[in-house]
């Protein structure tokens, strides 16, 4: 074998092969040619190409090792399916065996989640399927409200709102009303509406209006400030008459003007009759009360003197208070409509003569210094009231004017919103402040109305951080007109009467929340238990601690000798008149208390409120926390916290309050009253609500022994024992109480006629107070009648509870 194969001679091979095919064509090559790439297939060909590559790629390396992985498992599947029907077979019916064993598995599952959820989480839900659900944590949402509270922002609130003169049906007073309601719209109400309602107003007039003596030796300054020229700074009382010209008449002094004042008139021989009435303000009866008084013994005016008032340490002599005359204890709202309301009925208007709501004498107030001054006149004659103040012998003449301008009809404002309730939309809570004032109300509408704006931030900042909604409705309202006989919230308590009777059923009073640092806690006793829980969570500020004193509970019992009752003697000329008078509904009113101050005077501005309450910032914030909390329980708990059982317990207290008022009367007729049926029918509801409170704790323990979960029945209970709670109160009022007292509805609850303006502690005259206006008026039968009427309509009542 050679060692390098022979040259491979293409030609020759060819030569020798036999021409059986075609011969192949030969191409000559141009080697100058220049070269062109091949053109590139279209987009459509590439992405059709690209696709198959990648589903390909993805068939190969994802599919087929899943398929070999899943292979032995559905072999098993099908090996332990098979074991399965063969097992239920053997149990019985499949279909009916599969259905049991589905149920065991949901139930199961949803078990294990309850279990493994955060039982302390803050939002939930209470829908009608067969568990209602978590419910909302009430103490963290307690607790976060409180951070939103600023006491700043209370400040800047009442320095604005009591920054102009806010009378009601003026121009400052509407300004305010469209900033409360830009307030409510801002932060998110329901609905924020301004009301317009219509009422007789009337407003000083310096032309025509003076008091002097008739040897013109005196006359009284009509006006505060340094000019006559302001309307809010001259001297008046909302809804006095006018003079009809000039009252020229002797005057005598009647120390506050209350019966035993007049009396000792009487006594002394000095009628008042064809006299002007000079008296003080204040003392144990009402001012309207006091007008009545004078009318009915003929007298042809009231003269009220304004009280001296300490002021930041500086004695204010100088001040006039304008103080309602309207008669309230005969009926709240406008004057010329007593217990109805004129805004939807034909009915109109009564004249000034017919109505028993208005004061038939012209009355006007002055200052403290005026005072002294035109008593001083009388040389220490007549009757010594033992303050060196004598009454006079009826020897000096008075002249008086008084030309109000008087508006029978005259729009006024109320502004509305609310929080919607997510469970029963149609029960609700009530916040109401006044916002009109006789001038610049720092201490009392400004103070109202701030704590209102403050509580629309904190509920809607809830809502929005939370996505929150109350299970109840929570109302927001400010009331106009409330310094004319409660005008405002009382002719809206009027057009809504039948309404709110079904639809609301607490009312929290928001005025005057911090002027002193005496704590003053009043409330029905449906709540007094809600509100001593509530107080025990509010902790005090380091300047009101002390030993063993943390919370407001220790400070209020602290500061009433260690007792923690709570009364329920609501007396005050305030906006919880109408809704307990009228509606019977579960009223509360808490602030500190202490100072006095020219409340219903132009001196009652931001300045000098400044002045009088350095902290008041703080109270204000403590008493928003806790009326906040107190809402916040009232809308949000499954079950409406009122108490029955309390509430007997309290009216038995007060059957034996009722039977020592009948007895310190002078009719010995009156000590023979039988309370008999009254207190059996306390005992029997007594025995209802112990059943109330029953399935209260049951339905507790139940839902907190399943993680909240509340079936459905146990739901529907539960709503409509909060029915029965709400629309238990209307059982005690009663309309046929006639003209004498046309807005005073309530059996209950409610003003006697002759109560006490401010509680002195003496009765409970909060209650039963048509049995106590027949034993003020010493008629035995009428007083026994009343009573058992009473008891009638709690034995009524008791049955709410039965069905």
């Amino acid at each position: 074998m050679p060692a390098f194969p022979p040259a491979y001679d293409d030609s020759e091979a060819q030569s020798e092969l036999p021409r059986t095919s075609a011969p192949v064509e030969q191409f000559e090559i141009d080697e100058d040619e220049v070269f062109e790439p091949m053109k590139r297939d279209g987009f459509l060909h590439r992405a059709v190409f690209a696709t198959k590559r990648c589903v390909f790629t993805f068939r190969d390396r994802v599919v087929g090792p899943l398929s070999q992985i899943m292979d032995p498992l559905y072999e098993g599947y099908n090996y332990f399916h098979s074991k399965y029907e063969s097992s239920v077979m053997r149990i019985g019916n499949p279909l009916v065996v599969k259905r049991l064993l589905y149920v065991l598995v949901v139930v199961a599952g949803m078990y294990l989640l309850t279990q493994n959820e955060n039982n302390d989480g803050i939002s939930g839900s209470s829908s009608d399927a067969f568990s209602s659900g978590k419910f909302y944590d009430l103490e963290k949402l307690a607790t976060t409200l409180k951070a939103y509270i600023e006491p700043r922002s209370l400040e800047e609130n009442i320095e604005y709102l009591s920054s102009m003169p806010h009378v009601a049906g003026t121009t400052g007073d509407l300004a305010l009303a469209k900033y409360v309601e830009s307030y409510f719209s801002n932060n998110g109400l329901q609905v924020p509406e301004l009301q317009e309602l219509e009422s007789f107003l009337n407003y000083p007039k310096a032309e025509g209006t003076y008091l002097k003596l008739a040897d013109d030796s005196f006359a009284a300054t009509l006006y505060e400030g340094n000019s006559n020229e302001q309307m809010h700074m001259l001297a008046f009382n909302p809804n006095s008459p006018n003079s009809q010209g000039e009252i020229e008449a002797p005057f005598v002094y009647a120390n506050h003007g209350d019966p035993q004042d007049l009396q000792k008139l009487t006594d002394a021989g000095i009628m008042v009759e064809n006299a002007v009435l000079v008296v003080k303000y204040g003392g144990d009866t009402p001012e309207p009360n006091k007008v009545l008084a004078a009318a009915r013994l003929k007298a042809k005016a009231v003269v009220f003197i304004t009280p001296q008032f300490d002021i930041g340490g500086k004695p204010q002599d100088d001040v006039i208070e304008k103080i309602n005359v309207g008669l309230t204890r005969v009926s709240t709202g406008d004057v010329l409509t007593p217990g109805y309301s004129a805004q939807r009925n034909a009915v109109g208007k009564l004249s000034w003569e017919n109505s028993l709501t208005t004061a038939k004498i012209p009355t006007l107030p002055i200052s403290w210094k005026d005072g002294k001054a035109l008593v001083a006149v009388l040389n220490g004659t007549g009757h010594d009231f033992g303050d060196g103040w004598y009454s006079g012998k009826l020897e000096k003449k008075l002249k008086l004017s008084v030309q109000n301008e008087e508006r029978s009809t005259h729009s006024l404002w109320n502004v509305y919103g609310y929080i919607p309730g997510r469970e029963q939309a149609d029960k609700g809570v009530i916040f109401g402040a006044p916002r009109d004032s006789a001038c610049f109300g720092a201490s009392t509408a400004a103070s109202g109305t701030a704590a209102l704006l403050e509580l629309v931030k904190i509920f809607t900042s809830l809502q929005r951080r939370y996505d929150w909604s109350p299970s109840r409705p929570i109302y927001f309202i400010s009331f106009d007109a409330t310094e004319y006989n409660l005008a405002g919230s009382a002719e809206w308590v009027k057009m809504r009467q039948k309404e709110l009777m079904k639809g609301a059923y607490a009312y929290i009073d928001l005025n005057d929340l911090a002027s002193g640092d005496v704590l003053s806690v009043k409330a029905n006793p449906l709540m007094h238990d809600l509100v001593k829980e509530e107080l025990s969570k509010v902790e005090l500020l380091e300047s009101q601690k002390g030993k063993n004193m943390k919370t407001l509970f220790d400070l209020y019992k602290s500061q009433n000798g260690g007792n923690d009752r709570i009364s329920n003697n609501m007396l005050e000329n305030k906006n919880y008149l109408p809704f307990i008078n009228m509606l019977n509904m579960p009223s509360m009113e808490i602030g500190f208390r202490g100072e006095t101050f020219p409340k219903h005077s132009c001196a009652n501005s931001f300045k000098n409120f400044e002045k009088q309450t350095a902290s008041s910032m703080n109270l204000h914030a403590q008493v928003v926390e806790l009326l906040g909390r107190i809402g916040l329980n009232l809308a949000e708990n499954p079950i409406i916290p009122f108490d029955f059982s309390v509430l007997a317990d309290r009216l038995m207290d007060y059957s034996l309050d009722l039977e020592k008022y009948a007895k310190a009367q002078s009719d010995s007729k009156l000590n023979h009253l039988e309370y008999t049926k009254l207190r059996e029918a306390i005992h029997l509801l007594k025995g209802y609500a112990n059943r109330v409170n029953e399935f209260r704790h049951d339905r507790n323990e139940f839902v907190a022994g399943t993680s909240s979960l509340e079936p459905a029945v146990l739901s529907a209970a539960r709503r409509n024992l909060n029915v029965k709670m709400t629309e238990i109160s209307s059982a005690f009022l009663i309309p046929s109480q006639g003209a004498s007292r046309a807005g005073y509805l309530n059996s209950l609850f409610g003003l006697p006629f002759n109560a006490p303006e401010h509680d002195d502690d003496s009765f409970e005259w909060n209650t039963f107070p048509f049995v106590r206006d027949g034993i003020a008026e010493n008629d035995h039968k009428k007083a026994q009648f009343e009573m058992e009427r009473v008891a009638q309509l709690l034995e009524i009542a008791s049955q709410y509870f039965n069905d």
